[in-house]
């Protein structure tokens, strides 16, 4: 019996520190963005999109969450500007 409650208390106390682990990471997020140019919306958000992975590679961080992307009109070049952004935690 002694030998099955500390196996439970064992259980227990990794349980308890893997709450404590999953809170320090999340408090170690930020959020990243990057901007991508291209003839269109789809490939202005597709280069974007990869600078933000590049981004987020060169911090030694994860990508957390969905990526956000937005786009504005078309500039005096025809080429379109994206920003692409998404949490990032280490």
């Amino acid at each position: 019996m002694k030998g099955m409650t500390r196996l439970a208390l064992g259980a227990l106390a990794v349980a308890a520190f893997g709450v404590v682990a999953t809170s320090d990471v999340q408090a170690a997020c930020s959020r990243v963005s990057a901007q991508g140019e291209g003839l269109t919306k789809e490939l202005a958000a597709e280069m974007a999109k990869i600078n933000l992975d590049f981004a987020i590679m060169t911090k030694g961080t994860k990508a957390a969450g969905p990526v956000q992307t937005s786009c504005g009109a078309p500039g005096p070049l025809l080429l379109t500007t994206c920003t692409a952004k998404q949490k990032a935690c280490s």
